[in-house]
């Protein structure tokens, strides 16, 4: 079960909460409710399922690998995180509809540099296609269908309006797409693992046309979360020789490690699932970052080998500091960042592009609901 959707659902949830509540509203504090017999998986049909679901959940996530006509170096992560949960959506019944978060990130490779902001909205957004159809979160846009996915999102200091055409279909993980667990809920999960990326970025009042690939992740389901120091490793790698890699490195509420699986996909887009048995697939966390805004202590540095394909590959951070602390509240705290990959294969040297994303080392302040003892008593949710 892919522990990447366990620990950031309660951090979106609260995060949808936090900030799509106004500020005098009070809400009811939630208990966790049951879980619904885990419906037996259908299969994906697109474009239908690019878009958005009837789920508690669900988001689309982005990251990518850019150059501009110079050579200059960037990596971005964009998200976006639609809930359908009653106390995100601030709805109660009444019939308000999904709440929205997005999150972007841009690190400039050449200067260290690490731009990050988030946005937030709520409503019903009606779509005229199968796929997704220019959802907007404040002034930050996203369509995703089969053929072409764009983003338009923005800060003060930059601006990135970029085009995406998938290379090959879309690899489903666990090779069909579904992943469950035994209490935590389910999920549907599928990559583009290789986009072909071309645009626009301004930065710092200076505008750049920049090309490269892109890594996509969508999920949606019906699933609880289990929190700190619960989380995961997750690594999104692209091999120079045409082949990406997917990896989750999962820990449960003890912080212990519980899980180590992935997909391997080739050139041609055929997916093989790695970690199943013993000695596919092996993770070794090397070195460490602590973060001057939180204080949490990163893992920076690792390696990956697939004794099957003669696989070994060592990652690195290009920049150290790519947290994304532009978020509501502090469980909703995350790394997400570019790294580098050398390594051989089958011998020969490899190289690549990669994003890793860590959850649950930052140790957040406890919520509201979560001080509180009694189901009837209610919490003042502000800005």
């Amino acid at each position: 079960m892919r522990g990447r959707f366990t620990f950031i659902a309660i951090s979106a949830v609260a995060l949808l909460a936090f900030a799509c509540a106004d500020a005098d509203r009070t809400v009811p504090v939630p208990t966790p409710a049951a879980l619904s017999p885990t419906p037996a998986p259908v299969p994906l049909a697109f474009p239908k399922d690019e878009g958005a679901h009837e789920n508690r959940l669900e988001w689309w996530y982005y990251s990518g690998h850019l150059q501009n006509e110079s050579g200059d170096e960037y990596g971005f992560h964009f998200v976006v995180f639609q809930s359908l949960d009653p106390l995100a959506s601030g709805d109660s019944g009444n019939g308000q509809g999904p709440a929205y978060a997005a999150q972007f990130g841009l690190t400039t490779v050449s200067s260290g540099r690490h731009i990050h902001e988030a946005r937030f909205s709520g409503g019903e957004q009606p779509q005229s296609g199968p796929g997704l159809s220019g959802l907007q979160v404040a002034d930050w846009s996203l369509s995703a269908n089969p053929d072409l996915h764009t983003i338009d999102v923005g800060t003060d200091d930059v601006r990135l309006s970029l085009s995406m055409i998938p290379t090959n279909p879309p690899a489903l993980h666990n090779d069909i797409g579904w992943l469950a667990g035994p209490t935590t809920g389910w999920t549907y999960y599928y990559s583009r693992p290789r986009m072909a990326a071309g645009g626009m970025l301004e930065l710092d009042g200076q505008r750049f046309i920049v090309s490269g690939d892109v890594w996509m992740d969508h999920q949606w389901g019906e699933f609880f979360v289990l929190g700190n120091p619960a989380g995961w490793q997750w690594f999104g790698i692209q091999l120079d020789d045409g082949t990406e890699l997917m990896v989750t490195q999962t820990r449960n509420v003890d912080g212990d490690i519980d899980a180590l699986y992935g997909s391997f996909i080739e050139i041609d887009g055929s997916l093989k699932s790695i970690g199943l048995n013993p000695g596919e697939l092996e993770l070794i966390t090397e070195g460490s970052w602590t973060s001057p805004h939180t204080g949490a202590e990163y893992p920076s540095g690792w390696v990956i080998r697939l004794p099957e394909e003669e696989l070994h590959i060592e990652i690195y951070p290009v920049v150290d500091d790519q947290e994304i602390i532009s978020t509501r509240p502090d469980s909703a705290i995350y790394w997400e960042g570019k790294v580098s990959i050398n390594g051989t294969r089958a011998g020969s040297p490899i190289t690549g592009d990669g994003f890793v994303e860590l959850t649950g080392y930052v140790f957040p302040e406890p919520l509201p609901w979560r001080i509180l003892s009694t189901v009837d008593r209610h919490v003042e949710v502000a800005e």
